[in-house]
């Protein structure tokens, strides 16, 4: 299954606003998840339910890991940052990991497991 995930990315970095990845469950929006992001790891969220088919399986690649400690960052929450990024001309990803605890945008192994 498809989710899409915002990650802390320039506005004029040429990305879409969410990026799809592969994952072996189905995640709540809000989740806070850990993705392959060219060569390296990033910190992401699960931005909304995946409706339709999404992308070509084939091309994506799976998440790194997913943060089931905490509880999904609810849709107030949500809307808020995407009312932000339109307001400040900023991508979703780069407002929504900018307004997390620092500790929260680290994913480390530790967290994840």
């Amino acid at each position: 299954m498809t989710v899409p995930v915002v990650v802390d990315a320039p506005q004029h970095a040429g990305l879409s606003a969410t990026l799809d990845y592969l994952s072996e469950r189905a995640l709540a929006p809000g989740t806070l998840v850990s993705v392959p992001l060219g060569r390296r790891q990033a910190a992401g969220i699960v931005w909304h339910e995946r409706i339709g088919a999404g992308a070509d399986a084939s091309r994506l690649r799976p998440l790194a890991g997913v943060l089931d400690a905490l509880p999904p960052l609810g849709d107030a929450w949500r809307q808020l940052v995407a009312f932000c990024a339109g307001y400040y001309q900023r991508s979703l990803g780069e407002v929504a990991l900018a307004v997390l605890p620092p500790e929260l945008r680290r994913l480390d192994d530790a967290q994840l497991a």
